[in-house]
């Protein structure tokens, strides 16, 4: 007995029966009624920083308004996917590893769209079929090279430090731009799964949370290469200190961030400021920025997430350019008087993370109505 297989409708799993299959226990696809073919396959390479990923977000409703009956596959780091996971107008994430690396290696794809610029991620699409390419690869004199004309401007603005500076398009702009699709100023969303907001309850519930309460996060780290993108957390208590009288406080860490969110604790004992765990994973930090009203942290992941989470968010910016970052009517940016002496530094500046008052920040957050 011969069977027939719609290997190229959206639902087919290749190693699993379908969920309408099953649920309408068909014996083949000869039998469906709800045959969805695709039109476009279209792989995404974006692997890391997470907050870069979660910027790169907007991309998915632009391509889908393109190519409405299209198949997204993401690839993407494993410290990152949490970024992209329950997304809807993703079909498929894949982490960067061997063995995705042996099924991109024979796969077909009728779109790429290489968004990274540096190996390991440049050689993989080298290998890629793909009948349309946008953004990057690696060239044969060991450097990234673009596929198309639209993606040579990012890349030389990474070249050049005096582009950086004169440049004034955000990332969302340029991300756009190097695929060829026209820029729409789309909100990225994280969509959180009920265990996630199950998380968040719990939270609420063990530091007697409440309704009426006006909730500050603060995100005291920078990892990564900018070391000082973090502000003095000399600053961070004077702050809170002007704010506990009229809010509840979560100072959020990373595990580096464990000895500052400690002497921050230390400096100012109340029940009103209210660590996270620093080894939270990357969903469960979302859930607990969602109970936030309020974000205040410097250019970083948790820039991202909050925006990604439609929080008003006041956004310190030390050495890294605010106007890559879309502010979407929810970012407050407060820009170091030092900015331009340290544009882009990568060392640390004592001086620098000084440079903005907790005057400024408790101004702005006065000038948010809640």
């Amino acid at each position: 007995m011969e069977y027939s297989w719609n290997r190229n409708c959206k639902e087919f799993l290749g190693n699993y029966a379908c969920e309408v299959l099953k649920t309408e226990n068909y014996k083949d696809c000869s039998e469906c009624k709800f045959y969805d073919p695709i039109e476009k396959k279209i792989l995404i390479i974006k692997l890391g920083a997470k907050g870069d990923v979660i910027r790169t977000l907007p991309l998915l409703p632009a391509i889908k308004k393109k190519y409405p009956n299209s198949h997204i596959t993401w690839l993407v780091d494993e410290g990152s996917k949490g970024s992209l996971q329950n997304n809807p107008h993703i079909d498929k994430i894949l982490s960067f590893n061997f063995e995705s690396f042996l099924r991109l290696n024979q796969e077909h794809f009728d779109i790429l769209y290489s968004l990274e610029i540096a190996p390991p991620a440049t050689l993989l699409p080298n290998l890629i079929n793909a009948k349309e390419r946008y953004g990057y690869y690696f060239d044969k004199d060991g450097h990234p090279s673009p596929y198309n004309k639209s993606a040579n401007y990012y890349l030389e603005r990474v070249f050049s430090d005096h582009i950086n500076k004169t440049n004034r398009r955000t990332y969302q702009e340029m991300i756009f731009e190097i695929c060829e699709l026209p820029y729409e100023k789309i909100l990225p969303r994280i969509y959180l799964t009920e265990k996630e907001r199950d998380y968040a309850r719990k939270f609420i519930e063990k530091n007697n949370l409440t309704a009426n309460d006006n909730i500050i996060g603060i995100h005291i780290g920078a990892a990564g290469r900018w070391i000082s993108k973090s502000w003095n957390p000399d600053k961070i208590i004077e702050l809170i200190a002007k704010l506990i009288s009229e809010y509840k406080i979560i100072l959020f860490a990373g595990p580096e961030d464990i000895e500052q969110q400690n002497f921050i604790l230390d400096s100012l004992i109340t029940d009103r400021i209210i660590p996270n765990d620093p080894y939270n994973t990357l969903r469960e930090f979302f859930s607990l920025v969602n109970i936030c009203d309020i974000m205040i942290t410097n250019d970083s992941l948790a820039l991202h997430t909050a925006t990604a989470l439609n929080k008003r968010t006041i956004a310190l910016f030390f050495c890294t350019p605010p106007w890559e970052v879309e502010d979407y009517e929810l970012v407050t940016k407060i820009v170091s008087p030092l900015f331009e002496k340290y544009f882009y530094s990568d060392l640390y500046h004592e001086d620098l993370i000084n440079s903005i008052t907790a005057e400024q920040v408790y101004n702005e957050i006065k000038d948010i109505n809640l």
